[in-house]
């Protein structure tokens, strides 16, 4: 019998998160070389991410949205939205809906969406699949909107007369998630959705990706007390209140990722209570972008602490831990993960 975690994950599931973190690993190095053989122009990537996403991925549902930005890929990835052929043929700009079919080459890497119409320009049903608003660049731009399909829930819920499009909601049982980094949360954007988003009470799950920078800018001089978690703390949920449930969890934390992810997740889609995930100690192992180098502005100790911290790196040592596994298995899967992607490129190439 296969071995299973605290929460009931059993080996093969953990083995599957394992090489689907590597494999978007992989393509972020990937990417990154690309763009600098000049085979690309620019490159920002999700590697640093890649727990918290596969945590996320487990709690939605068929019906449910996104509203994010472009450092998603692993959550693409996981839900099968999105392939590696298709996340290479968009960086190199393949001016093909079949090649990219969420822009055909029109959009900047990592920019993702899904189609809500057929062949034949009727509704297709959004209710068969997870549904992801087209990305849009500048940051901050995907929390109003966050709003929106939050509170489109609320009302497909409340309004009877609403109940008949089953096409497009079950009576407000879906949540819309939306990510979104630490600098840009800095923004006025984020503050008026979040308030927003309280007031309503729209089912909304918030991810808050946080590495402590923005590019280069350390938090201190981005957000009061360094720390979204005790900026947002007003907006905590109390008995008999408006508002949210915060939850605040390492990057590098896989079982306790889970289990934020998944009560945030049952409370906003059961009582329409919206959650902030404060993912903290996050890395990021390239830098901000192709545009520039890490190295140039943190400190030889910053950096020796983000390889020692990184997700991915912390997920294989727990799985050898845990039994699932042992670091020969591990090896043999990364090897093959990363070829396998290797070999996508090449083709979308």
């Amino acid at each position: 019998m296969a071995k299973t975690t605290s929460l009931s994950l059993d080996t093969a599931t953990v083995l599957q998160d394992f090489s689907i973190a590597i494999e978007s690993r992989a393509a972020s190095v990937i990417g990154r070389r690309e763009v600098m053989a000049g085979r690309a122009k620019f490159g920002i990537f999700g590697d640093g991410k890649e727990l918290p996403q596969l945590a996320l991925a487990k709690v939605t549902r068929p019906g449910d949205w996104r509203s994010g930005y472009y450092r998603d890929q692993t959550l693409m990835f996981a839900l099968g939205l999105v392939t590696h052929q298709q996340f290479f043929a968009q960086l190199y700009a393949h001016q093909s809906v079949e090649a990219d079919p969420a822009s055909a080459g029109r959009q900047m890497d990592g920019h993702f969406g899904t189609r809500f119409l057929d062949e034949n320009a009727n509704w297709r049903s959004q209710m068969q699949a997870f549904n992801v608003a087209s990305d849009i660049s500048p940051t901050g731009s995907q929390m109003p909107r966050l709003v929106g399909l939050g509170y489109a829930s609320r009302l497909y819920r409340e309004l009877d007369s609403l109940h008949h499009l089953k096409d497009f909601s079950n009576k407000g049982n879906e949540v819309a998630f939306g990510m979104i980094g630490n600098a840009t949360c800095a923004e006025g954007m984020f503050w008026e959705s979040v308030n927003a988003i309280g007031v309503l009470q729209a089912p909304v799950v918030i991810s808050i990706w946080d590495d402590g920078y923005g590019i280069s800018v350390p938090a201190e001089y981005q957000i009061t007390k360094s720390s979204l978690s005790e900026a947002l703390s007003g907006f905590q949920r109390r008995e008999g209140e408006r508002g949210f449930n915060i939850y605040t969890v390492k990057a590098w934390q896989y079982p306790a990722l889970l289990e934020a992810y998944q009560q945030a997740t049952d409370a906003a889609r059961r009582d329409h209570i919206p959650a902030i995930v404060h993912v903290t100690e996050v890395t990021q192992p390239q830098g901000h972008s192709t545009s520039g180098s890490h190295e140039r502005y943190k400190s030889a100790e910053r950096l020796q602490w983000e390889q020692d911290f990184d997700c991915v790196t912390k997920l294989r040592a727990w799985i050898v831990e845990q039994g699932m596994a042992s670091a020969a298995d591990l090896d043999s899967l990364a090897m093959e993960g990363e070829a396998q992607v290797e070999e996508q490129r090449r083709l979308a190439w």
